[in-house]
C-alpha cells in the first residue's frame, strides 16, 4: 500500500509546497503558458502540474526540478545555503593525518 505523504507532512512542509506551487503558477502565467503547455515543456503530466500549483506535497522532487527548470527558476536553488551546517562541518572536520617520512620506520 502506498504511503500518503499528506499524512506525514509537517505544517512547515505543506506551507513550503503551497508557496512553491504559487511561484510555479505565477511564473507560468507570467509567460502566458497553459498548464498543459508547461506540462509538455517539463515532460510531466498535466495532473502533476495541477497538483504542484495546488501545493500538493506528494509530487516527486524530479517533477519539481523539471518544472522549475522549464520555467527558468532552477538556478535559484544554486543560491541556497545553510550556514549553520557549514559551520558545524568546519568545527568538526578532523584534520587529515599527514604521512610521516619513510625514515622513521623502525623494523
Amino acid at each position: 500500500m502506498r504511503r500518503k505523504e499528506t499524512d506525514f507532512a509537517t505544517p512547515a512542509a505543506v506551507q513550503a509546497a503551497v508557496h512553491l506551487g504559487g511561484l510555479v503558477r505565477q511564473a507560468r502565467l507570467a509567460r502566458s503558458w497553459t498548464q498543459k503547455g508547461l506540462a509538455e515543456r517539463a515532460r510531466v503530466g498535466l495532473a502533476t502540474i495541477k497538483r504542484m500549483e495546488s501545493g500538493a506535497v506528494e509530487v516527486s522532487l524530479g517533477g519539481w526540478l523539471s518544472v522549475l527548470e522549464s520555467l527558468g527558476l532552477l538556478p535559484l536553488f544554486g543560491a541556497l545555503r545553510d550556514p549553520a551546517s557549514a559551520a558545524l562541518l568546519d568545527a568538526t572536520r578532523v584534520q587529515r593525518a599527514r604521512p610521516g617520512s619513510r625514515d622513521d620506520l623502525d623494523f
